[in-house]
């Protein structure tokens, strides 16, 4: 009797939970943490000048096609297994307007498309994610602060929770070819049903491009672990999560700061407990995304 209480919750939550917990990706400034402390404007306004690296710069209406695939393996309880496929292509625009510290960052979901097991999503699901904005403040190196959304729903918030992929961490004062960072952050993360905190270690090496379709920019290959804890309800129910894995991605950063190409992949396990009926359901998950610019954008 006890697992018809978790089968109930878990099978509709869990793809929901981990798509939303796998596809975060978390830079220093990350959800939840408060925006830096504005200071006296620079005269003309925006950021200091670098140093001569790449750094992110002003841009209107940059235009992305960001798409996401996962696979999922659930555990359920009593032994059953459950696999699902979910893809979604988020179109998205993206400005950058100077402020006194950095910028004032502002995405745009003028469409998505999304598929379970390859069936579409029923326009129910889809229409009222259309036209989501996001807004948040970011620095020249990368620092994105939280993510604000201008409404709540099931798809927008999975795509949002892959936003942070537009923005991979820079060194301070710019990047060129040749340097080596590390990016170590502690950041709060909203998950569908979960709040967690996310601690994660990404190390970045700069290269020339070797892509030819973005010639001219700069090649910053990554690679990363992360550790997440979170507790959250459901239908009733508290549940608790872990989770752990590990990132990579190739992102190709022009020589004005914007983002010309970029492809990834992660792979982690999670945890679903309901302490409530002693249930625990482990899930493997394992996803790759892949960003295309398809207009530059105004400066």
């Amino acid at each position: 009797m006890k697992q018809r209480p978790a089968n109930r919750v878990l099978g509709g939550l869990v793809s929901l939970a981990v798509l939303g917990c796998a596809s975060s990706t978390s830079t220093a400034g990350g959800p939840g943490t408060p925006a830096p402390e504005p200071t006296a404007p620079r005269p003309g306004g925006g950021p200091a000048p670098t140093r001569g690296g790449i750094s992110y710069a002003p841009v209107r209406d940059a235009a992305y096609a960001l798409e996401r695939h996962d696979s999922l393996t659930i555990q359920l309880p009593g032994g059953a297994t459950q696999q699902q496929l979910i893809d979604r292509t988020a179109y998205l625009r993206v400005s950058l307007v100077p402020d006194t510290t950095g910028y004032a960052a502002t995405i745009t979901l003028d469409s998505v498309q999304a598929a379970v097991g390859g069936v579409p999503a029923s326009p129910d699901s889809v229409l009222p994610a259309r036209g989501t904005h996001w807004t948040a403040r970011l620095t020249p190196d990368g620092r994105l602060s939280a993510l604000k959304a201008d409404r709540s729903t099931t798809v927008g918030d999975q795509v949002g929770s892959t936003l942070r992929t537009l923005f991979p961490s820079l060194p301070p004062g710019g990047v060129t070819a040749g340097m080596s960072w590390t990016d170590t952050t502690d950041v709060p993360i909203r998950a569908d049903a979960f709040d967690a905190t996310e601690r994660s270690i990404t190390s970045y090496h700069a290269t020339d491009s070797d892509d030819p379709r973005a010639k001219k920019a700069l090649k910053l290959e990554s690679t990363g672990q992360y550790q997440r804890t979170g507790k959250g309800s459901q239908y009733d129910q508290q549940m608790e999560m872990t989770a752990s894995g590990s990132r990579r991605a190739v992102h190709y950063l022009n020589s004005d700061g914007t983002l010309a190409v970029a492809h990834g992949n992660d792979a982690g396990d999670l945890t679903i407990t309901i302490p409530s009926v002693g249930q625990t359901v482990p899930v493997k998950q394992a996803g790759t995304f892949s960003i295309t610019s398809l207009r530059v954008g105004s400066r």
